[in-house]
């Protein structure tokens, strides 16, 4: 299987851009009261690894395995913390901000290269859909250019991640995955209708979401300078889909701690809904500023 790379080069798994480097959950606005926390709630972030040490994540409930290959099959191992980039740890600095009573399971897939096989992105999935968690963070994902053909292995290997897409379906294991960071390509499974694909927007509140009905994605969260946790123990400014995905993953968190019986399309319903909710609270506020700035002596 050819070898995954970062993004932008076609047809190849990437971590994302590394940086500068409708439920009853009460009312439109979806606050969820206690259950704001995530408390209970177990997310995989399928990424680069997690570095336990970071202060950002030192309150965190962290689980770290990693994708290790024997003989001709993948497998999925504990392992001891770490971030061979620094990619996952922002994800989860992200996820852990705003649902901090979420228990967090460090998927390991992406090498010290920032490359993954194909079979290894589906072999991780499929630990995932196993192990039933709540809700699964993929801030990666397979490139392919819109006018380029299909090949021979895009086909079988889209198939497959099809298919473990529709597994997790299935399992009620709610996927979200990051779209596209250039409109010349076209992001898989972020594309898949069974999960939730996310673009990013130059939100400044970093609970905002916007739906966005789309081929790539149908909602849209913080994902330009957003500051998160970085290699070293400080913070730095991140921008790509990859920081918009974990919003959405913390969103959902919150939402299933709340309601934990909900479908995924419940869910999806509820997502939905909490972007309307922003936009009517976004909208009050520029009336409001508005008739002030008409208030005001001249």
């Amino acid at each position: 299987m050819t070898a995954a790379s970062p993004a932008g080069t076609g047809g190849e798994l990437r971590g994302g851009e590394l940086g500068g480097a409708g439920g009853e959950l009460g009312g439109a606005g979806g606050e969820l009261g206690g259950a704001r926390h995530g408390a209970g709630v177990r997310v995989a972030l399928v990424d680069s690894g997690v570095d336990a040490s970071h202060p950002a994540l030192r309150a965190a409930a962290l689980r770290h395995v990693a994708l290790v290959r024997r003989g001709g099959a993948h497998e999925v191992a504990p392992c001891a913390p770490g971030d061979v980039s620094g990619h996952g740890t922002a994800c989860a600095g992200i996820v852990h901000r705003m649902a901090p009573g979420a228990e967090i399971t460090s998927v390991r897939a992406l090498g010290d290269d920032g490359r993954c096989s194909r079979d290894g992105l589906i072999a991780a999935l499929q630990f995932c859909v196993r192990e039933r968690f709540s809700v699964v963070n993929l801030s990666l994902g397979i490139d392919i250019p819109k006018g380029a053909p299909l090949r021979p292995g895009d086909h079988r290997s889209l198939v497959e991640l099809y298919e473990v897409a529709d597994a997790a379906y299935t399992a009620q294991v709610v996927l979200v995955a990051a779209g596209p960071n250039a409109a010349a390509f076209r992001t898989y499974p972020g594309r898949f209708k069974s999960l939730i694909g996310v673009g990013r927007g130059p939100f400044q509140d970093p609970e905002a979401l916007r739906s966005e009905l789309t081929l790539d994605h149908e909602i849209l969260a913080p994902g330009d300078e957003v500051l998160a946790p970085a290699p070293g123990g400080g913070e730095q400014r991140w921008t790509g889909t990859s920081f918009a995905a974990p919003h959405v993953t913390a969103h959902v968190a919150r939402i299933r701690a709340a309601r934990p019986e909900l479908s995924i399309e419940a869910v999806k319903a509820a997502l939905h809904e909490l972007a309307r909710g922003a936009g009517r609270r976004a909208e009050g506020s520029a009336a409001a500023e508005e008739r002030e700035e008409r208030r005001a002596p001249a």
